[in-house]
């Protein structure tokens, strides 16, 4: 592994990003991941070091992994309302990232002609943005700055309708409704039909992870703000999500699923057995890895 290796040169907004190589001991080239990790606390180190193993794993299936450290606010512990500006950097950060991985792939043995990004929790948001939205790169980037070609997505239990408040997304969408458009994928998800997404999610993500619906026609739901048309919600409840008045994050995962599946992109969402949200089983492992085989696969 190569660690601490800078990707931006500097950040007006952000501490500059770092990230940690790993590369395959056999001769490649190989494709070519970036990692973002869960959400952004008070130490990038200590936050890209919960993928490592994941990262080294991954590796020696036959990856370049460049796991990365992104938004972290100077003297932060991440606990705060995001604002848009700081969420607006945050998608150019992780596209800098990715241009970074592109324009050094060779130099570890990587193949940047298939790219793909994973995210995990907070950081599937990251990964979702930069696929779908595709945001150009910091001004500080030391990689390429146009954002290239991405393969394909990974996802491991995003918080797709921002339904867990931590951070206070409460306050961030009533300071500003748009926060929500910045930080989740669903606007941007028309025209990319074409985007391979591998999802995955946990058997049992948790109960901290659940929020109780009540009338989610109120006009005072906390999903009123979160889906003004009503489009999400009306495909919550043809999926039966709301049923028993609480969703929880396999009904997020299969909301975003159902959504993909129905424009058509390449789609699938796996169950990661005897696993939990920040923590993978040991049936679990086999279904991760395979996700970054099929993201890989050519079809």
């Amino acid at each position: 592994m190569t660690p601490n290796v800078a990707y931006e040169s500097a950040n007006p907004v952000l501490v500059p990003g770092t990230l940690d190589v790993y590369a395959p001991t056999r001769v490649g080239p190989w494709p070519v991941v970036v990692m973002f990790h869960g959400a952004p606390g008070s130490s990038p180190e200590i936050d890209r070091a919960y993928l490592g193993a994941h990262a080294r794993q991954v590796a020696d299936l036959g990856f370049v992994v460049f796991n990365a450290s992104w938004g972290h606010v100077p003297a932060s512990d991440g606990s705060e309302a995001p604002d848009a500006d700081g969420l607006r950097a945050v998608q150019s950060q992780a596209a800098c990232a990715v241009e970074f991985a592109r324009a050094k792939a060779s130099e570890f043995g990587g193949d940047p002609a298939t790219m793909i990004v994973f995210g995990h929790s907070g950081g599937a948001h990251a990964a979702a943005m930069v696929a779908f939205n595709r945001p150009e790169p910091t001004v500080g980037c030391l990689g390429g700055a146009t954002l290239g070609t991405i393969d394909a997505l990974v996802t491991w239990e995003g918080n797709w309708l921002l339904s867990v408040s931590y951070p206070d997304w409460n306050g961030a969408l009533a300071a500003d409704p748009g926060v929500m458009d910045i930080v989740t994928p669903w606007r941007s998800l028309p025209g990319q039909a074409d985007l391979k997404v591998v999802m995955l999610v946990s058997e049992h993500p948790g109960t901290f992870f659940e929020r109780e619906v009540g009338d989610p026609w109120a006009a005072d739901s906390w999903l009123a703000v979160r889906d003004p048309s009503g489009d999400l919600r009306r495909r919550l409840e043809a999926n039966g999500a709301i049923t028993d008045g609480i969703l929880d994050f396999v009904d997020v995962q299969q909301l975003l699923y159902s959504v993909l599946e129905a424009q058509g992109n390449p789609v699938s969402l796996d169950v990661m057995p005897d696993s939990v949200h920040d923590r993978l089983g040991t049936a679990g492992w086999p279904v991760f890895l395979a996700a970054f085989q099929k993201a890989a696969a050519t079809d």
